[in-house]
């Protein structure tokens, strides 16, 4: 029978042979690979139901150790998770929140105790049933028309904006849904998904190369308030959904909303500076968060609203006191970990903030990030001022040891966006996040795409070792996301995305956020972005 043959990559290159309508998932059996869930094939991310293409290399993705097969788990978890809602509760309604512990936040009507246990025990049986996630290729009016009638209202607005004429809907048992990629093979390969009670509603974990399903939840209760906050405002301003922003832009008040929403940055900025110009002892205002949160604009904005309440105001920047290039810790396959605290030349920025808070002169570093290393020391001296430090490490208090407690108020600010696809998918703010780096760092520090791609994963990781650890010991959290941003990076990121080829390492990246992006009409005139926005320290001025 006619077949052909594969190489596995996974463990080195072995070739397998196989025979005709032999599927992916079937060739990871016969190896003897567990624990994945779809797999890389010529630079693309496919599902295990797939055939394999002769001669191609493959690689089985586990989602403990690949970004993209976790996000295929958490789609097929998700779907796990509404099947049973529907088959348990069917007059009730499962609404996807937002990203939160490590896992997905999920709010259902009348939840009562015990309903979440109930969930688990409903998932438990349909993943020891292993039934199969059937893919459909439908027009687009047929899968809007299932839709309306299974009650997924938001998916189907979505659908008119929609640049193709077809769309995928997967079957699972008697529902249909989709969750905007492949999906896993069945809900046999779902083994990890667990549902907890949270709050007032349900936290879904899955596996992930950063965080395991089995890590017990950590309350947050900062970080949960704030996402309600931004959804008490999402509502308020009728946009909780891609297709709610485009419907904005296409009847012209998208203009208004820009605003609104910038005031709400301003007003929360100036609530901020009054909190800190009442405590008199506070010296020194440590603004801390992941990757491309706007720190940097957010520290200039925070000491004019504190200029404004009599308060000097002198920042420093924390990025400034990186050691040089050739300095920097290296992590065990040899790359540099610019995301570890010892990056950082933490001995000289306590030395520095010794002298300026004793009213002596400091000699401030500058570090030229396009060179790799430190360019130059400019004098300082300050009297009374308040020092704005801002970086991914200002909530470690490794980062000023030697400072007292009572001197310093902690901020951490971060992109937690609750606009959503629809009402089952979110928009995870780490791809907002990663869209803000790819368009700065292109602009800024001369990095083309695949350079910013190739470190992301890197990045990631330091932040939940180095950085979210700390996210619930500030002060106060502020919400860096502007619901309208995705129209103005796809501006700035679609054709660079698209110039990455399937030979390119990080082309599966590059896809996955191109067919996030193509949700998302685009506003070209960005000069309806004020000049002081957060969005403006990426898109530039």
């Amino acid at each position: 029978m006619q077949g052909g043959h594969i190489v596995v990559l996974n463990g080195g290159q072995k070739e397998v042979a196989y025979e005709e309508g032999t599927r992916l998932w079937q060739l990871a059996e016969q190896a003897g690979i567990k624990d994945v869930v779809c797999a890389l094939m010529n630079g693309r991310i496919v599902s295990l139901a797939d055939e394999p293409e002769p001669g191609a290399e493959v690689r089985f993705l586990s989602p403990r150790d690949s970004e993209e097969a976790s996000r295929v788990f958490l789609r097929g978890a998700t779907f796990l998770l509404y099947r049973a809602a529907r088959e348990l509760f069917p007059e009730r309604t499962l609404i996807v929140e937002h990203m939160l512990c490590g896992g997905l936040y999920c709010e259902m009507t009348d939840l009562q105790p015990g309903d979440a246990a109930l969930l688990q025990r409903r998932m438990d049986e349909l993943i020891a049933a292993d039934e199969d996630f059937v893919l459909f290729k439908l027009p687009v009016e047929k899968a809007r028309k299932i839709m309306l009638e299974e009650g997924l209202a938001s998916k189907a607005a979505l659908l008119e904006y929609r640049p193709f004429s077809f769309y995928r809907l997967y079957a699972f048992g008697p529902y249909h849904n989709y969750f905007h990629g492949i999906m896993p093979k069945s809900s046999g390969y779902l083994k990890g998904a667990r549902v907890h009670p949270y709050d007032d509603g349900l936290i879904l974990t899955y596996p992930t190369p950063y965080i395991e399903a089995c890590t017990p939840i950590i309350h947050q209760p900062k970080y949960g308030r704030v996402f309600r906050q931004a959804e008490k405002w999402a509502s308020i301003l009728g946009v909780s959904y891609v297709a709610d922003l485009n419907n904005l832009l296409r009847n012209g008040g998208i203009e208004e909303f820009i605003n609104v929403n910038e005031a709400l940055h301003e007003r929360t900025i100036a609530e901020i500076a009054q909190t800190i110009a009442s405590q008199p002892r506070v010296r020194i205002v440590l603004v801390a968060g992941p990757s491309s949160s706007g720190k940097t604009t957010f520290a200039s904005r925070l000491a004019v609203h504190l200029k404004v309440l009599g308060k000097r105001c002198q920042p420093i920047s924390v990025d400034d006191y990186y050691r040089d290039r050739e300095d920097i810790p290296r992590m065990p396959d040899g790359k540099p970990d610019f995301e570890c605290i010892e990056a950082l030349d933490t001995e000289k920025l306590s030395e520095d903030l010794n002298l300026l808070l004793s009213g002596e002169e400091a000699r401030i570093p500058r570090f030229d990030f396009i060179e790799g290393r430190r360019c130059g020391l400019v004098p300082l001296r300050i009297r009374d001022d308040i020092l704005i430090i801002e970086g991914i490490h200002g909530l470690n208090n490794a980062l000023t040891a030697g400072v007292d407690d009572a001197y310093k108020f902690r901020i951490f600010i971060s992109p937690l966006t609750t606009l959503n696809i629809d009402s089952h998918s979110v928009v995870i703010p780490e791809d907002m996040r990663l869209l803000r780096r790819l368009v700065r760092d292109k602009r800024t520090r001369g990095y083309s795409f695949a350079q910013t791609l190739a470190i992301w994963n890197s990045v990631r990781r330091g932040e939940y070792k180095y950085i979210l650890p700390y996210q619930e010991n500030a002060d106060v959290m502020f919400n860096s996301t502007l619901l309208y941003e995705g129209l103005i990076l796809k501006k700035y990121a679609y054709s660079e995305l698209k110039s990455i080829t399937p030979d390119m390492e990080n082309y599966p990246e590059a896809l996955g956020l191109l067919k996030f992006l193509n949700y998302f009409l685009t506003l070209d005139d960005d000069s309806l972005v004020p000049r002081q926005s957060i969005l403006r320290e990426f898109i530039g001025r």
